[in-house]
């Protein structure tokens, strides 16, 4: 059958590829000339399906949409206190190319607008690093990204470098405090080529589902992004990725994003997907005007705000069973704080000793606790508790993991609290894990 994604995804580019607002960016030669009318538009899930419509494979060149990954790179390269030296976590609320530093420290308020992605482009490989080598290594990491090579575009690097008196006058301001300390030049044009380089939509969207699955690549299972850094990444993306149109997006869109000034626009939304889209036309925010509008529109219709959050802990207890004295807790998904505080409910409610201590009554009364678990689990869960206490004591209980995707690390911290606490009331516990999803963490 035809995946309705896919039939989405259509319909979604033929109600937008009419439109005709929105200006071409003027001060860069080969983005006056770009084809207007082009729009492609690909959504990535951290699962690994990729699907796209329209111009979702003409190449256009990444521009401040390479940001994101500069600052992941060098996160990696250097460590966290290295890069918070050179550059702030501010929301500036200024334009992308704005001339401004800290007033103290003289660092850029964050790695989305020019001078940040200047002074981190600094940061690559090394101290040592010479300007190739930092070129190849933002090369090589947005290459690994897209799932296969890309390369710096010589055209547009030489006619974004002829027009860069901006870039450069930011570069000198930056390397007279001590933020950078090679060439102005030479950081600034590593970083232009670091914008240079060739995508299309359905590369941006497998980006973006890698820092939404948290940094592993969704068609490979690859790391290409350490776990904290990609969470930072998003973090401020979400402060800072659309420049002075931040807040808007926050609140509108809901979708950690970046965009640049050749059309593209990037949307990462964690545990879920990742989200490209090409239109040259830009608003007065520089960004792409249809590329707004389809986000926009896939917030509303697909549900994906960031807001928009599930009790996720509820459904970790899938279903309770009892044999005889022995009772097994089925659990299912990926327990985090919230799903593992739920198994501990429901271990503290199976405790013998932890119950009579608290003297709670199942007389039809339903605990707080219980409600942690889906409805197929809270009745199995109070049947299992009421069966002890007309039957006998509870001597043992199974924590069955067969469905589970993964146990974060504070979840299995938790649920080894709540185990160690119920073997102290007497109750054996086992853990049934074929997958040893516990052992990965």
């Amino acid at each position: 059958m035809r995946h309705p994604i896919q039939d989405y995804l259509r319909s979604l580019h033929d109600s937008l590829r009419d439109s005709n607002e929105g200006e071409l960016a003027q001060y860069i030669p080969t983005l006056a000339t770009a084809d207007p009318d082009r729009l492609g538009i690909a959504l990535a899930t951290v699962t690994g399906h990729l699907y796209s419509a329209g111009d979702d494979e003409t190449e256009f060149t990444i521009q401040s949409v390479s940001k994101p990954f500069g600052y992941a790179a060098a996160l990696m390269d250097r460590g966290r206190a290295e890069v918070d030296a050179r550059v702030a976590l501010n929301p500036s609320g200024e334009a992308f190319n704005e001339l401004s530093l800290e007033a103290e420290s003289h660092r850029p308020d964050n790695a989305m607008i020019n001078a940040g992605a200047i002074a981190v482009h600094q940061l690559l490989v090394g101290p040592d690093a010479r300007p190739q080598e930092r070129i190849d290594r933002l090369v090589s990491l947005l290459s690994a990204l897209a799932g296969r090579p890309l390369r710096v575009d010589q055209e547009s690097y030489e006619a974004e470098l002829a027009t860069a008196d901006r870039n450069l006058s930011l570069g000198h301001m930056m390397r007279s405090h001590g933020i950078i300390q090679d060439r102005a030049e030479d950081v600034v044009a590593g970083y232009i080529a670091q914008c240079s380089v060739l995508v299309t939509a359905r590369d941006l969207a497998l980006m973006g589902a890698c820092l939404a699955a948290g940094g592993l690549h969704p068609l490979t299972g690859e790391r290409v992004i350490a776990a904290r850094v990609a969470r930072q990444v998003l973090s401020v993306m979400s402060s800072s990725g659309m420049y002075d149109d931040a807040g808007q997006w926050l609140v509108d869109v809901g979708i950690p994003a970046k965009s640049g000034v050749a059309g593209g626009v990037l949307g990462a939304l964690p545990g879920q997907v990742g989200i490209g889209v090409f239109s040259p036309r830009l608003d007065a925010h520089g960004s792409s005007l249809r590329g707004v509008r389809v986000c926009r529109r896939m917030s509303e219709d697909l549900n994906l705000h960031i807001m928009e959050a599930d009790a996720l802990g509820g459904t970790v207890v899938r279903h309770v069973s009892r044999e005889g004295a022995s009772v097994r807790l089925h659990l299912q998904g990926v327990i985090r704080f919230g799903g593992a505080d739920a198994v501990v409910s429901a271990l503290a409610d199976l405790g013998t000793g932890e119950r009579r201590q608290r003297g709670w009554s199942w007389d039809g009364d339903e605990h707080p606790d219980v409600a942690a678990c889906t409805a197929v689990g809270r009745g199995a869960l109070e049947d299992a508790v009421a069966a002890g206490e007309e039957d006998g004591a509870i001597e043992e209980v199974v924590l069955n993991l067969e469905r589970v995707d993964r146990v974060t690390e504070v979840g299995r911290r938790l649920m080894a609290e709540g185990v160690h606490r119920l073997e102290a009331d007497g109750v054996r516990v086992r853990i049934d894990d074929p997958d040893g999803v516990l052992a990965e963490v």
